[in-house]
């Protein structure tokens, strides 16, 4: 299996391979080129490829940009800590993409940002000396929202069960109990509206 998988439009092929013959002249394992072929067992090869990868290299242009595939990849590719970007053309890359740093190659090319970035997640870095972060793309940081909702609606949902049974005990009146569910009802609507903010981020995003 590879050590780069690069996603990128198929209509942008003349401009990929010189990126991936440069990084094959590093000595890392590329796979970018996608099949002739259509069908279950090419869609098989790119999963496969791109699940084995230690680095995802997403090439952003008008053309990927409007490509699923490639945001599916991409998306798949940041939940599991492992996306690189790069962009050819002057676009911006779709949510949540954008917010996250993109190599411009654009004229000379960010090339020490990018190569940095590679050999930290392919290769683990060097170890004897300090990262360069002023040079190198961050890995992206985990997802926290899915957590602290998790923490959220299970703090509702204790809170709801202990007013039930102080209101069955007699130690809180109806009203109160009506003040406490109401409360409860609008952590659980923040709750569900981030959540549903989330899932259309993605969706957007091809994931």
């Amino acid at each position: 299996m590879a050590d780069i998988f690069i996603s990128s439009s198929r209509l942008d092929q003349d401009r990929v391979k010189p990126i991936a013959d440069r990084l094959s002249s590093l000595g890392y394992s590329v796979w970018w080129e996608r099949p002739p072929r259509t069908g279950h067992a090419a869609i098989e090869e790119g999963a496969s490829q791109l699940d084995s990868a230690k680095a995802v290299l997403t090439i952003w242009s008008a053309n990927a940009r409007n490509s699923s595939l490639v945001c599916a990849e991409s998306a798949k590719a940041f939940d599991e800590g492992k996306l690189v970007q790069l962009r050819l053309d002057n676009v911006t890359a779709p949510a949540p993409f954008a917010a996250l740093p993109i190599a411009d190659m654009r004229g000379a090319g960010e090339w020490g940002v990018l190569e940095d970035s590679l050999a930290r997640r392919v290769r683990g870095g060097d170890e004897s000396q300090e990262p360069d972060t002023s040079r190198a793309l961050p890995t992206p940081a985990a997802g926290g929202v899915p957590k602290i909702l998790t923490v959220a609606i299970f703090a509702a949902l204790l809170a709801f069960v202990g007013a039930l049974s102080a209101a069955l005990n007699g130690a809180m009146s109806s009203a109160q109990l009506q003040i406490a569910a109401t409360g409860i009802l609008v952590i659980g609507l923040i709750c569900a509206a981030i959540s549903g903010f989330r899932l259309i981020t993605v969706l957007r995003a091809g994931g």
